[in-house]
C-alpha cells in the first residue's frame, strides 16, 4: 500500500536497504468500574478513562541487510558478506509518551500538556560481516529487556493494557548495543549474544558518572518456533538528590554520593504450536539498592528507596488465530513489590488476567476489544482515587475495558493473523 504525499519513499518495513517512511495511528476508549476517572497501573501510559490519542507517529527507517537483528535475535538464512548501514528516526505525538529525560522533557511545545511531541527512537545501524555476522545500533532505542520489547509502540502489542513487568521495567536506553551469532553447531539451533552501554534507564543525561550495562542470550530453534531469550540490565542508579525525574520510577539517593546498583532480569520462553496457536511466559526479578536521604513530607510514602528493595512476577500468554482475520489472547499474571520500590504503586502483590479478541478488517486496521480484571494483596489501595496511588488510591481491585484501533500500512507490521 503506497500513501499519496509519499512517493519519495517505499512503504514497506520489511524491505531490507531501503528508505521507508511508514505511517501509524493507534487510538482507543478505555474505562474502569468505578466513579474515578483513573485506570493506572492497568493503562500504563494511559492514565484517564475516555478516549486517548496513544500515537500519531511517522517512522524513517533503513534496515541492515543482516542475519540478526539486534534487541531482536538470530534468524535462519544465509550470513551476508557485505557489511550493511541503516538508520531509524521516530517522531510521534501521543500519550503514549514515556519520555527521555534531557530530551522530550525540555521541549517547549511539551510545557503544561499531556499529550506529547516526542522523538522516542533515534539510532544509527550497522551490520558487519565479522565472524558470524556482527549488529550495532547507537543512538536512543527501546529496551531489549523484557517481553514486551518496545512496547508499547515498536511492533503494535498483542494487547492494549500493560503488564506489572512492563511497569516496572525500562522502556529505553540511549548508548550503543551489538550482537553477535554465536558459532555453535546448527543441530543447537541459531543463538546470538548481546550487550551495550547505555546512559541508564530512559535517559540521554546521565543520573551519574557511572554507566549501565545491557548483556544478554537468544536462542532460536532450527524450525524458528520456539524462542528463549535471557536479558539483563544493570547499573548505578542513584539520583540526583532533588532530580528524580532521571531515574523514575525507582528513586534512591545518597548524601555521600554512594553506588546504588539496580539490576533487572528477564526470561521469556515462546513457542509456536501451529499456524494457529502460539504460548509464551515470561519472569521477571529486579532489584534496587536503597540509599539514606528520606523524601518529604508532600511526596508519596517510599518515593525515596532507603532499604534494599526486590521486586519480582511471572506471566503466561496465549494467542489463538480463530479465522483468516480473526484472533483471542489471554494473558495471566502474578507480581510483588516487596517493599513499595515503586514511586507510584505500594507495596503488596498484584494479579491480573487479560482476555481481548481482535479483529482485521482490512490488512492495515486492527480493531481490538479487551477486558482485564487486576485484584491485589497488601496495605495499600492500588486502583481508583488519583494518581500515585501509593498516596491516593482507594481499591484493592479493578475492572477494565478498553476498545481500541491501530492503522498502519499492511507491510508495515507483517501480515495480520
Amino acid at each position: 500500500m503506497v500513501l499519496a504525499g509519499l512517493s519519495l519513499f517505499t512503504v514497506d518495513a520489511v524491505s531490507e536497504g531501503t528508505v521507508t517512511l511508514r505511517p501509524r495511528v493507534q487510538a482507543g476508549l478505555i474505562a474502569n468500574d468505578s466513579a474515578s476517572q483513573n485506570v493506572f497501573p492497568s493503562g500504563f501510559l494511559t492514565f484517564d478513562e475516555g478516549f486517548n490519542l496513544n500515537r500519531a507517529e511517522l517512522l524513517l527507517e533503513k534496515v541492515p541487510r543482516a542475519n540478526l537483528k539486534p534487541r531482536i535475535g538470530p534468524f535462519p538464512g544465509p550470513k551476508p558478506e557485505s557489511a550493511d548501514w541503516g538508520f531509524e528516526v521516530n517522531l510521534r505525538y501521543g500519550t503514549d509518551a514515556a519520555i527521555t529525560f534531557g530530551l522530550d522533557d525540555d521541549l517547549p511545545i511539551n510545557d503544561g500538556e499531556d499529550t506529547l511531541w516526542l522523538l522516542p527512537q533515534w539510532f544509527a545501524s550497522a551490520y558487519l560481516p565479522w565472524g558470524e555476522g556482527v549488529a550495532i545500533i547507537a543512538g536512543s532505542f527501546f529496551t531489549p529487556v523484557g517481553h514486551e520489547i518496545g512496547a508499547p509502540v515498536d511492533p503494535p502489542t498483542a494487547f492494549y493494557t500493560h503488564s506489572y513487568a512492563f511497569a516496572y521495567q525500562p522502556v529505553k536506553h540511549v548508548g550503543v548495543y551489538a550482537s553477535a551469532r554465536l558459532p555453535l553447531a546448527p543441530g543447537s539451533g541459531l543463538w546470538s549474544a548481546g550487550a551495550g552501554v547505555v546512559q541508564g534507564w530512559n535517559n540521554l543525561e546521565d543520573n551519574n558518572d557511572d554507566k549501565t550495562l545491557l548483556f544478554d542470550l537468544r536462542w532460536r530453534s532450527r524450525d524458528f518456533r520456539s524462542w528463549l531469550d535471557i536479558e539483563n540490565v544493570i547499573g548505578n542508579e542513584q539520583s540526583e538528590n532533588g532530580v528524580t525525574e532521571q531515574t523514575r520510577p525507582f528513586n534512591a539517593a545518597s548524601s555521600s554520593g554512594a553506588r546504588l546498583l539496580r539490576n533487572f532480569h528477564a526470561i521469556t520462553l515462546s513457542h509456536r504450536l501451529d499456524g494457529d496457536r502460539r504460548w509464551t511466559v515470561n519472569a521477571v526479578y529486579g532489584h534496587q539498592e536503597g540509599g539514606d536521604i528520606v523524601a518529604d513530607s508532600n511526596n508519596p510514602p517510599g518515593f525515596l528507596i532507603t532499604e534494599d528493595s526486590a521486586w519480582y512476577g511471572a506471566s503466561a500468554n496465549f494467542h489463538h488465530r480463530l479465522g483468516p482475520r480473526l484472533e483471542a489472547a489471554l494473558r495471566l499474571e502474578w507480581f510483588r513489590d516487596e517493599k513499595g520500590a515503586h514511586a507510584l504503586l505500594p507495596e503488596g502483590i498484584y494479579r491480573g488476567a487479560t482476555a481481548n479478541l481482535a479483529w482485521w478488517p482490512a490488512p492495515s486496521l486492527r480493531l481490538r476489544a479487551e477486558l482485564r480484571r487486576d485484584d491485589y494483596s497488601g496495605p495499600g489501595k492500588p486502583f481508583g482515587g488519583e494518581v500515585p496511588t501509593v498516596f491516593f488510591g482507594d481499591r484493592d481491585d479493578q475492572w477494565v475495558f478498553s476498545l481500541d484501533m491501530t492503522w498502519s500500512p499492511a507491510s508495515a507490521w507483517g501480515r495480520h493473523p
